[in-house]
């Protein structure tokens, strides 16, 4: 029969002993939590999260890219042809459940419709974009509002028809007051603003051919203006 001497039983106890240990400390999840996160409670290592809160401008395809250009996981939650109205009805499910840290809202080109039923009038867009605002600060989301892109009136007025929206004083001047609206809103809520309105001017490819949505190249454009305002969001939240 085998037999050791206690030395050699007590060696075999210890090296048992410390097998379990290093187990049980490799079974453990290890993680360190950034200390401005800690109330959110989100790991250092987790990759900030993008909400895109839009309509068919941003389902396009601009979220995908920023994700890229700023190393963050995005959401796209933009639904062709919804207003700010719409959008409303569908921020729990597409926006607060996913409790992001930024959500980037882009509607207006089709709350400006006055060819249509689902137009949204220039107060009542006011008061939805409050309303995203504040539902998505009750999370501890920041937001960025961004302004409608320009319009080409010449593609645009092939689908539709010129004549109501003159009488209405005419698509360029709703397209600019519902763009200072959201001007507006953004320095009363103290929230970061991208005005596309005024920086795809500068340049004429972002548009496809239909005068509303953007083209490939215009999807990079929206996405970089974007990604400037975000990243020092990011750069904010750090210090």
């Amino acid at each position: 029969m085998f037999q050791c001497s206690w030395r050699e039983s007590f060696c075999g106890y210890r090296l048992v002993a410390w097998l379990l240990v290093l187990l049980a400390w490799n079974a453990v999840p290890r993680w360190s939590v950034a200390e401005n996160d800690l109330d959110r409670g989100v790991n250092e290592t987790r990759r900030p999260q993008v909400v895109c809160f839009g309509d068919s401008i941003t389902r396009r395809g601009f979220p995908e890219i920023l994700g890229r250009m700023i190393d963050a996981e995005t959401v796209n939650a933009g639904v062709p042809g919804n207003t700010s109205s719409q959008a409303l009805r569908r921020i729990e499910a597409d926006v607060l459940k996913h409790d992001p840290d930024i959500v980037v809202v882009l509607f207006g080109t089709n709350d400006i419709r006055v060819d249509s039923d689902k137009h949204v009038p220039r107060t009542r867009y006011a008061e939805n974009l409050c309303s995203i605002v504040t539902q998505c600060r009750s999370l501890g989301s920041r937001v960025v509002l961004c302004t409608p892109p320009p319009i080409d009136t010449t593609a645009y007025f092939t689908r539709h028809e010129k004549a109501v929206f003159d009488r209405a004083g005419g698509l360029n001047k709703l397209h600019g007051d519902y763009r200072q609206s959201v001007i507006d809103i953004a320095k009363e809520e103290n929230v970061a603003v991208v005005d596309l309105s005024t920086l795809l001017l500068a340049d004429d490819g972002w548009l496809s051919r239909d005068g509303v949505h953007p083209s490939e190249h215009g999807s990079e454009m929206i996405a970089k203006h974007v990604a400037a305002v975000v990243q020092n969001l990011f750069s904010d939240r750090a210090r």
